[in-house]
């Protein structure tokens, strides 16, 4: 792993935090100040660190995650480009990845139905459906996001980010929406800055963050890393249980939570019941990992494939609904 200890615990703390001051980084790492914004400034310019997002449980606002796996089919490097730039653009989609292995992108969307999932659905399969085939749709019923343990083993773990299980329908304001807005990519952005875009005193801007932190809307703040900088790879199994019960269901999620190499679990409606993203050095490491999940779970393992995660995913926006709203917001005030 080209890291070394220092940036390795670095990174772990603002996987932990993303929006921890310097000042706190440099106290649990025990450097000074000024070597972890230099390192941090480092980081960002090695591009390991390609921004800080803000984990937004949508679920909470009635809204559910919808991941489409597709396969290209006659396209060219301009029609793709478009197709990515079209995605993009729509208000519902919040995450965009290119893949390898049986698939070669994946987009998934916040809903509110499924009724509305299909109307955005066929409105992209009417526009590109000739370029893209062999389409699997797997519905988020609940995900985990856990920390990267393998850069510090000796640091003391939250609670996973949890988003998920029966949509509830908790409503925010104007006011709000755009907070989460301006912090979706930029959790780092402090209140001052907050304040200034949204034209409201900073006092206002921190009650209200602070509010939705207790409510857990907000469930918490992390670094978008690029571990293929420092030679990690980053895979997706999809995974295909049987004999499954609540028992099991907690047994797996909780053997996700425990494990150094793997930091998201989602439960999944569709062609496979869950996905794991795990991150490891090289090939016999994932071989290694599916033989010991496979193992352990032996009696309710049916198959496991996976997908290789490209460099970084093209868009990671956990609040994407007021993206049009938020860029000319950021414009008028540059």
């Amino acid at each position: 792993m080209d890291l070394n200890v220092k940036d390795r615990k670095i990174l772990a703390e603002l996987d932990l935090n993303a929006r921890a001051s310097f000042q706190e980084i440099a106290k649990k790492v025990r450097l000074s100040k000024e070597t972890v914004i230099y390192r941090v400034r480092n980081l960002e310019k090695r591009e390991i660190i390609g921004r800080y997002t803000t984990l937004v449980n949508f679920s909470q606002l009635g809204y559910t995650g919808y991941a489409v796996y597709s396969r290209f089919q006659n396209v060219t490097e301009e029609k793709k480009k478009e197709l990515i730039e079209y995605l993009s653009e729509m208000p519902e989609v919040y995450w965009i990845a290119l893949v390898g292995g049986k698939f070669d992108l994946v987009f998934a969307v916040i809903c509110k139905s499924v009724f509305q999932f299909n109307i955005i659905y066929y409105q992209i399969l009417t526009k590109y459906g000739k370029y893209l085939v062999d389409n699997t749709i797997s519905i988020r019923t609940e995900l985990r996001q856990h920390k990267r343990k393998y850069l510090s083993e000796d640091r003391n773990v939250k609670e996973a980010p949890f988003f998920g299980k029966e949509p509830e329908v908790e409503k925010i304001d104007a006011l709000d929406e755009d907070i989460l807005s301006l912090l979706s990519n930029n959790a780092r952005m402090n209140i001052v800055d907050i304040a200034y875009y949204l034209h409201k005193p900073v006092s206002t801007i921190a009650l209200r963050l602070n509010k939705m932190e207790k409510r857990n809307l907000i469930q918490g703040y992390s670094s978008y890393i690029c571990t293929q900088k420092y030679g990690v790879q980053s895979y997706r199994l999809l995974i295909n249980v049987e004999h499954i019960n609540e028992l099991k269901r907690k047994e797996l999620f909780s053997y996700i939570g425990a494990n150094s190499f793997m930091i998201l679990g989602i439960e999944t409606v569709g062609e496979w019941n869950f996905e794991i993203t795990l991150e490891v050095e090289n090939h016999e490491q994932l071989q290694k990992q599916i033989s010991q999940l496979r193992n352990h779970f032996e009696d309710t393992i049916k198959k496991i494939e996976f997908i290789i995660m490209f460099e970084d995913d093209l868009v990671y926006d956990p609040y994407p609904l007021k993206k049009q709203e938020r860029k000319k917001l950021i414009q008028k005030k540059v």
